[in-house]
């Protein structure tokens, strides 16, 4: 379903990245995309939407939004290379998910991820997760209870299980004691397929570990 005049509302604006997806394919998708979310919500006043390739981003996309007064004044749909560099054919449900957030900010509706959202996502057949990012992955393993988290970047300090500092603040242990601060057991690359790049064996308490998180998910939220 395509709004009167939104071809010219939305003039096509991509920073094309040479690597990942050709300028003219993207601007098509992002089209379809906009048509599926326009079936999911009704005729949307589309006004220009950029998507832009951010290579800092560590997540497959987001929607930068702008809002001044509750009005939407900008947006935008930011893609990682490195993502899209591995799962291209994620592409058409990625800019789903972040078309809706765009969409039921220009509604004047709550564009978080509501259960509306959801609903509206999948009646528009966007993804609601991204998969894992591709690359390098420092994987911990909590001496107190054994959770293993992983990580993009190896810290530059110590770092304890969230769950397990708290339960020692509690009681009468130290909760950021040496001896229960999470250990390097050894690095992964997380893909299309899952081998590993190196192996350590358990290093002394405190070496190297990890910030809060007491497991680590399946899949990334798409924001």
């Amino acid at each position: 379903m395509r709004s009167a005049g939104r071809t010219r509302d939305r003039p096509s604006r991509v920073v094309a990245s040479p690597v990942v997806i050709a300028t003219s394919a993207l601007l098509l998708d992002r089209d379809r995309a906009f048509d599926a979310v326009e079936g999911a919500l009704g005729a949307i006043g589309w006004p220009s939407v950029p998507v832009l390739w951010n290579r800092r981003l560590r997540r497959a996309g987001r929607a930068v939004i702008e809002r001044r007064r509750g009005v939407v004044v900008r947006a935008t749909i930011e893609l990682s290379p490195s993502y899209f560099e591995v799962y291209p054919h994620d592409l058409h449900g990625i800019l789903v998910h972040e078309g809706v957030h765009v969409a039921l900010a220009l509604l004047g509706l709550p564009f978080g991820h509501s259960p509306a959202f959801r609903a509206a996502c999948e009646r528009a057949g966007g993804r609601q997760h991204s998969r894992d990012m591709p690359g390098r992955v420092y994987r911990y393993r909590c001496p107190v209870c054994a959770a293993v988290l992983d990580r993009r970047r190896r810290p530059g300090g110590d770092r304890w299980c969230a769950r397990c500092a708290t339960d020692a603040a509690r009681g009468e242990a130290s909760p950021f004691a040496s001896d229960r601060a999470l250990i390097l057991v050894g690095v992964v690359f997380q893909g299309p397929e899952r081998r590993p790049i190196a192996r350590a064996d358990v290093r002394p308490a405190g070496e190297a570990a990890l910030e809060s998180l007491p497991v680590a998910l399946p899949s990334a939220p798409v924001d």
